[in-house]
C-alpha cells in the first residue's frame, strides 16, 4: 500500500513543482537593451532594467538611456 501511493504521488508532486517554477520567472532576470554614452562615443549594452521605477539606471558610472541619442533616460525598480 504504501510503496504504491509512493509511485503515484512522488511524481505527480514532481509534475507540480516544474510547472510551478517554470512561471516562477522574474522580469529582472532578463536583459535589456540600453544605451551609455561613454568618452568614446555612445555605447550600446545589455542591461537589467526593465525602464519601470523612479530611480534611474546606472552602468558603473555611466547613465543608461532608451536611445541612442541619449535623451530618454531608463528607469529601475530599486
Amino acid at each position: 500500500m504504501k510503496t504504491s501511493f509512493l509511485k503515484i504521488v512522488l511524481p505527480a508532486f514532481a509534475i507540480i513543482m516544474a510547472v510551478g517554477l517554470a512561471f516562477a520567472t522574474e522580469d529582472s532576470n532578463s536583459s535589456y537593451v540600453g544605451y551609455i554614452g561613454t568618452p568614446s562615443g555612445v555605447q550600446q549594452i545589455q542591461t537589467d532594467c526593465p525602464n519601470s521605477g523612479e530611480n534611474l539606471c546606472f552602468e558603473g558610472i555611466y547613465q543608461v538611456y532608451n536611445n541612442p541619442e541619449l535623451t530618454d533616460p531608463k528607469l529601475k525598480r530599486f
